[in-house]
This record gives structure tokens, C-alpha cells and sequence, in this order.
């Protein structure tokens, strides 16, 4: 019988790194053939994590060529473009289904719903829709459901890269990293999380990672004991903004952290982490650590799904952030990230079956 080939795509470090551990699990525990294919930031992440892809350019609409060269059973692809960016996502879903190819989409987060399958005009709300949509959670089917996605297109199969993190979280040695930092022993460390709030969304959330970032610095300046502040970019970041922003409070010495250290080392060495919306913040909730969302007038609905079902603290200025109650910083009710191996793999016998 002839090997049945799954073609996966992402094209930014987020959608890699939750196809990661499928991509792996497939190829150490099947026999089918597996092809990556990337490009960009996602081609980065992809590399660094020690997979194999074939390098392409952005994929046009009702283009074919990836699927005749490579004759896919099924295709499988993060949701983590905006339209107004990058459409090569929506136009291999739409492709895909021309050609009768089923397709499978996994989540990386609980935001930004309705935006990873619609295209950049107001007459194409949910037009680009593939067969199958990993939502990973009950929460994430009942918000798209009431945003009007079919619930027999939805899957709640877990969150695949953050069920793989414990382990690799407890084999980090600190040793190895705060000597590298000049960081003295027993430092405490306030970690910002940064994301590219500005590049994607202007100014309609009501603030960006710069304004953040200051009331972040703010609060240290303003908070006893010795807190050393730590600034972990995004790779869409520009450095240089954040300069001007840090020479506001030369009473302070942020560490900035860009690829020297990957996101778990980043939090190994936290003991509070800040962000916006970052999934490091639901890899730091995951992990058991302090974590708090600063989100400054906040204009439209909460985006982070654990400041909108009140599973961490949310802060709007220094103050709310430095009376942070650390009472609500262990909850572990509310988002179920275990991935579901029989279940994927149920799935794929059947849709590769028909």
C-alpha cells in the first residue's frame, strides 16, 4: 500500500512551535510520510527545534503546486497569520478542500477567533474555513461557537506544545543561565513578556507593548525589596523602541533578553512574570508560576483568556500591579491543555480511512 503523506505548514514561531510535538509524535509512531513546509520566523523556530522543512515562498490563492508535487492525504497547518499580513494559511485550506483534501488546523491560543479564518475584507468574515479546527478546549468550542463556527468543524483535542513543557521546564539549570546574566544569587526577577501589540493591532486595544512596558517600570521603581526587571522581546520587536522607553527610568537596569534564551529560561529564572496577552503567560499559569496581565485601558473585549475567565490577576495601572493578590496566582481550574493522543490518532484513522 502506498504511504499516505501529511504536508504541514506554519509560517510564525507561535503555529511551529504547537505543531512541534505532533510532527514528532508522527514521525517516531507512524508510518506515514511527513512533510514541513515553512518559511520566515516559523522557518526559524522550526529549525531551532531540530526539524526538517522544505523552504517555500508565501502561497497564493487557488495555488497548486505544493499539493501536485506533493500529493498530501492531509494537510495540517497552524492559524496564526493575520489577513491582512499573510494569507498562505487560508489559501492551502481553500485549496485544499478544491482538491478534496481534508484539512486539520490546531490553535495555539483561546484569542483572536474569528480574525485566523477571515480574510482582509468586511465581506469575508469566515470565509477561509478549513474541514477541522483543534479549538483545544470546552472553553475554545463554546467562544466559537457563540462566534458562529459550526461545532462539527470544532475538536477539543489539548494544546499540544503546552502539554510537552513540564519536562522540558524541570531539565533547565539555572546554574547555567544567571551567571551568563551577571545576575547576583538570590536576585529576585520581575520578567515583561513582550508581543507585537502596536505592528497588529494599532492602537485599537487601547494600548501597546511600549506603553505597557513603562507601566511595568513604573511599578519596579516603585516596588520594595529588589526586584530586578527582565525584558524578553517578541522577534517582531524593534529594540530600539524599547531604548527610549528604558532611559525614562535610569533609576533602573532592565536586563533585555532577544534569542539568547528561549522563552522556558526566560521563565525558569522569573520569580513574577508581567506580559499582555503572550502565551508565555498560560506557559507560566501552566507551570505554576506567579503571573499577572497588564493590560492599560483596555478598549475592546479581554483578549487573554485566563484575565477573561479570572484565573489570573489583571492590571490597569503600577498600583493594581504591585497589590497583585498572589492568593489567585495557583489556580489551575478553568483550561484543560492535556493533549489527547487517542483521539488524534482516532482521528486520523477515520479521516484517512474514507
Amino acid at each position: 500500500m502506498k504511504q499516505k503523506t501529511i504536508l504541514f505548514f506554519s509560517c510564525e514561531p507561535g503555529g511551529a512551535e504547537v505543531l512541534i510535538p505532533v510532527i514528532r509524535l508522527l514521525e517516531a509512531e507512524t508510518a506515514y510520510r511527513i512533510i514541513v513546509l515553512s518559511y520566515g520566523l516559523g522557518a526559524e523556530r522550526f529549525s531551532r527545534k531540530g526539524i526538517g522543512y522544505v523552504e517555500i515562498n508565501r502561497v497564493g490563492k487557488n495555488e497548486r503546486s505544493l499539493f501536485n508535487s506533493h500529493q498530501p492525504a492531509l494537510l495540517i497547518t497552524s492559524a496564526t497569520s493575520l489577513p491582512d499580513r499573510d494569507m498562505s494559511e487560508k489559501h492551502l485550506w481553500q485549496t485544499a478542500e478544491q482538491l478534496g483534501i481534508p484539512s486539520l488546523v490546531f490553535l495555539d491560543q483561546w484569542q483572536n477567533y474569528a480574525i485566523r479564518f477571515s480574510g482582509p475584507a468586511t465581506n469575508e468574515h469566515l470565509t477561509y474555513l478549513p474541514n477541522h479546527i483543534n479549538c483545544i478546549d470546552e472553553i475554545g468550542k463554546r467562544e466559537m461557537t457563540a462566534l458562529g463556527f459550526a461545532p462539527e468543524k470544532l475538536l477539543t483535542l489539548g494544546h499540544p506544545y503546552l502539554s510537552a513543557i513540564r519536562d522540558e521546564f524541570d531539565k533547565i539549570n539555572t546554574d547555567n543561565i544567571i551567571p551568563q546574566l551577571g545576575l547576583p544569587a538570590n536576585q529576585k526577577v520581575a520578567l515583561f513578556v513582550s508581543e507585537p501589540i502596536l505592528e497588529y493591532y494599532g492602537r485599537t486595544r487601547g494600548y501597546d507593548q511600549y506603553q505597557a512596558f513603562a507601566m511595568f517600570l513604573e511599578a519596579m521603581r516603585d516596588r520594595l525589596g529588589g526586584w530586578r526587571p527582565l525584558l524578553k522581546l517578541h522577534p517582531k520587536d524593534q529594540s530600539s523602541e524599547f531604548d527610549k522607553v528604558i532611559r525614562a527610568y535610569p533609576q533602573l537596569t532592565p536586563l533585555v533578553i532577544s534569542n539568547q534564551m528561549n522563552s522556558l529560561e526566560c521563565l525558569k529564572i522569573a520569580d513574577l512574570v508581567v506580559g499582555m496577552t503572550s502565551i508565555m503567560l498560560i506557559e507560566s499559569f501552566v507551570l505554576g508560576n506567579k503571573v499577572v496581565s497588564l493590560q492599560p485601558d483596555l478598549q475592546v473585549e479581554d483578549p487573554l483568556v485566563l484575565t477573561r475567565h479570572a484565573l489570573i490577576p489583571k492590571a490597569t495601572t503600577p498600583e493594581e500591579l504591585n497589590r497583585s493578590d498572589s492568593d489567585t496566582f495557583t489556580k489551575k481550574r478553568g483550561i484543560h491543555i492535556k493533549f489527547d493522543r487517542e483521539a488524534f490518532f482516532r482521528f486520523l484513522h477515520i479521516t484517512l480511512s474514507e
